[in-house]
């Protein structure tokens, strides 16, 4: 016997499951894109954080079209970028089989905070 079948670790753990899903309000960073070439096409595939969990997420068009509304210029401006998730009903590809899914939404970017300087007492020199 081999040390991947003494425990489930090594089996299906990279991938976000619609079950480990628990709420809408569970934000997870993107940290790194790749792509990944399957039956259907070139997939993008989100490498994701959410506390000292890392998961991958495979894009399905509609996910896909998110990432392109909000990245305009490639799939690396997600990097650094919040999203969460919905849960939704799908057809699965090939099978038309009905499965849980999910939907990605990006967290708005916060906006930078303006300092007001007069109330500082900051110098037009920058000194204090």
């Amino acid at each position: 016997m081999s040390e991947e079948t003494k425990n489930w670790a090594a089996f299906g753990n990279e991938w976000l499951k619609a079950i480990e899903v628990t709420s809408d309000q569970d934000e997870y960073a993107i940290v790194n894109v790749s792509s990944q070439e399957e039956d259907r096409g070139t997939v993008l595939v989100l490498h994701l954080e959410r506390g000292e969990t890392k998961k991958k997420f495979g894009c399905n068009k509609t996910n896909l079209y998110a990432v392109q509304q909000e990245c305009v210029e490639s799939p690396e401006q997600a990097v650094g970028r919040i999203i969460t998730f919905t849960k939704v009903q799908a057809q699965k590809p090939g099978t038309g089989e009905i499965v849980d899914g999910l939907r990605l939404r990006f967290k708005p970017k916060e906006e930078p905070k303006e300092v007001d300087t007069d109330d500082v007492g900051i110098n037009e020199d920058g000194t204090m």
